[in-house]
């Protein structure tokens, strides 16, 4: 089933998100279609690189694991670790989203952030 996902007008004002260079904000929007609906992902920058940029042969899964890096040093993005499997979530995916008949999804929460969405 296609998502459907939506951005803020918002973000383009964030001081934030701003503050990065315009391909790293072309990520970070991109990863709102990325995501599971309750805001979770595989952290495999090759999976992320194919989803996002798949026309774009100059952009690299390196690079695009330097935009994750960046954007999760400035907050929005949490990356985590469970059972030796690297996942992340955007921390204010609830404000963002509000998502009508979520999927369950198959990752699981964040251990620093485990409200950041139920599964049922």
């Amino acid at each position: 089933m296609a998502r459907i996902r939506t951005i803020k007008p918002s973000m383009f004002s964030s001081l934030t998100v701003s503050a990065w260079p315009t391909d790293v904000r072309w990520t970070f929007a991109g990863l709102f279609t990325y995501m599971d609906d309750y805001g979770r992902g595989l952290d495999e920058a090759r999976l992320v690189k194919a989803e996002l940029w798949p026309m774009d042969d100059r952009m690299t899964p390196k690079k695009v694991d330097e935009h994750l890096s960046l954007i999760a040093a400035s907050g929005p993005l949490c990356r985590y670790e469970v059972a030796g499997q690297r996942y992340f979530h955007i921390t204010s995916w609830k404000e963002h989203q509000r998502v009508n008949r979520p999927t369950r999804s198959k990752i699981p929460t964040c251990p620093t952030h485990p409200s950041g969405g139920d599964d049922a």
